[in-house]
């Protein structure tokens, strides 16, 4: 699969579950898919392309064969924000190892004290699948709905000095229905981080900046950079959240912004 031909200088960040990618990835659906590539292409000497996700990159080459994708973005922020990749024209995946370099080499065993205190908390942390494929995150679903664990978990990264996202789950994405997200991953990492980086090793603006997303762990990045939506189909939590919403899902709603932006691209 090849990367979007040219690049320019606005960026636009695309979460990938549910915002860029369909899971039920009907023919409606995929047909906005294809028109989006179409646009991003057609108009690539102006657009720098990013996925950013929690998704693995082993999970995005899954789904990218499923939705038969045709176009690779300039860069991937896979894993939550914790692996940076840029991606040749050719297609070839390049690494960004810099980026993890303040990373703790300690990590694992951090958060495995806070798991074992949150048990002892008697509130059950599930495994997601997948959990423990990538060095630099970690993933859990907890299904109890007191509120009062939330900041409890907050306590425990805090002292071992990583970070936590905490958000409702989206059943649409594969996720249990009723659970929270829970994702420890190190404090220079995360979805904002990644953009931060981005900024200060490319020539791009936080200003003019585009990014797309659905849940709550899209919120922080939306909120970010120039221009943040979410996409209408995205869950009620991140509605709460952030009021900037377009009034198509998925892709058409990605379409929606642009297509009314392009002038002042080109």
């Amino acid at each position: 699969m090849k990367r979007f031909t040219n690049e320019g200088n606005i960026l636009i960040c695309f979460d990938f579950d549910e915002t860029y990618f369909p899971h039920a990835c009907t023919p409606a659906q995929l047909a906005s898919v294809r028109r989006l590539e179409d646009f991003l292409e057609r108009h690539s000497s102006k657009f720098s392309t990013m996925w950013v996700t929690g998704s693995s990159l082993a999970s995005l080459h899954e789904k990218v064969k499923r939705a038969n994708l045709r176009f690779w973005p300039h860069r991937i922020a896979s894993s939550l924000g914790t692996e940076l990749y840029r991606i040749g024209s050719d297609g070839t995946f390049v690494e960004d190892r810099m980026y993890q370099q303040s990373f703790p080499s300690d990590f694992v065993s951090r958060v495995e004290r806070i798991v074992s205190q949150v048990e002892q908390m008697r509130i059950g942390l599930e495994e997601q699948p997948g959990n423990g494929t990538s060095p630099w995150i970690r993933s859990y679903y907890i299904r109890h709905q007191q509120r009062k664990w939330r900041e409890g978990v907050q306590v425990l990264a805090d002292e071992e000095g990583i970070a936590v996202n905490i958000s409702r789950c989206n059943p649409k994405a594969g996720d249990p229905a009723d659970a929270f997200d829970v994702d420890f991953y190190p404090k220079h990492a995360g979805k904002v981080s990644s953009l931060e980086y981005v900024y200060a090793t490319a020539s791009f603006l936080r200003e003019d900046t585009y990014a797309f997303g659905d849940s709550g762990n899209d919120i922080g990045m939306l909120k970010h950079v120039g221009n943040g939506y979410l996409v209408n189909n995205a869950t009620e939590q991140a509605k709460w959240l952030h009021s900037t919403v377009t009034k198509k899902p998925y892709a058409e709603g990605i379409l929606e912004v642009l297509e009314a932006d392009v002038s002042s691209f080109i």
